[in-house]
């Protein structure tokens, strides 16, 4: 059962399992004066080496190396939009013909039927994805869940954190960088990402630690916003194209780790969006 102090949801003990220090890999644990607390809001990490690392409402901050200019300039932005960001997400509904939080539901093609399973959201942004999870089972079977997200913008984390709490879900969130994910290898059945890859500076390094995170026998999956073969060379294509040039992306196939498994790709959302899924 979740302790929540003052109405809100802390850090909770059982999310240090998984968790390690980013920069020298060990396990990390909470300062002794929160020792009797299920659930922990204000504090810091530190693991044996003695690195030091916050905790402030609830969410650990594990960022290692600091970001370099090109990525610091994107998550600038999403700092900004983060409170219109869902509202902004919405335009792509009309525009491009689909209805995104539906599309979102296409996690659940990779859930196990009964088993339970451990997923992390790689940028998770605002939790729409493991809201459009929980809308899907809606809110039968939650319990077999353990739901975990992952961002480098506190902005849209806070936005997630406040709708989390809305809606009662049980979700751990970190303050992370995904090309030094702060989990442990081999943590997670699904890791997920959406909505942002194009935009790295090292594609390659991002893909790799989403792939040591994941189990053995696991998935990754890859959405984000890149044209079809077809949808590139037609009209709505091309003023897609020129309106926003992220859908001119291509699928990051080339930059897949050498030994991942059952490389699957997709195009989604109308031949908009790329979706690519492998297996470790």
């Amino acid at each position: 059962m979740l302790l929540l102090i003052g109405g809100k949801r802390g850090l909770k003990k059982p999310l240090l399992k998984v968790l390690r220090c980013p920069k020298c890999q060990r396990s990390l644990f909470i300062s002794e004066n929160n020792a009797n607390l299920n659930e922990i809001h204000e504090t810091t990490l530190a693991c044996e080496k003695g690195h030091i690392w916050k905790v402030e409402d609830g969410i650990p901050s594990l960022v290692f190396p600091s970001v370099s200019s090109k990525d610091a300039k994107w998550i600038a932005q999403y700092e900004e939009m983060a409170e219109s960001y869902d509202d902004l997400v919405k335009q792509y509904d009309d525009w491009l013909g689909i209805d995104m939080m539906k599309e979102r539901e296409r996690i659940v093609r990779f859930v196990p039927i009964e088993a339970p399973v451990k997923i992390l959201d790689v940028s998770i942004g605002t939790a729409a994805t493991f809201i459009a999870l929980y809308n899907a089972f809606q809110g039968k079977q939650m319990e077999r869940f353990n739901l975990h997200g992952l961002d480098l913008s506190l902005g849209m984390l806070k936005v997630a954190k406040q709708k989390i709490e809305k809606r009662s879900l049980d979700i751990s969130l970190v303050h992370g960088n995904v090309f030094n994910i702060p989990y442990k290898n081999n943590s997670f059945n699904i890791v997920y990402h959406s909505g942002g890859i194009n935009t790295f500076s090292d594609i390659g390094l991002a893909l790799n630690e989403m792939l040591r995170v994941v189990r053995s026998g696991g998935i990754v999956v890859v959405v984000d916003e890149g044209l079809s073969p077809d949808m590139r060379e037609s009209e709505k294509g091309k003023e897609i194209i020129r309106t926003n040039s992220l859908f001119a992306a291509r699928p990051p196939i080339a930059y897949l780790p050498e030994k991942v498994k059952d490389v699957e790709m997709n195009y989604i959302m109308n031949g908009t969006f790329y979706e690519v899924v492998f297996r470790k």
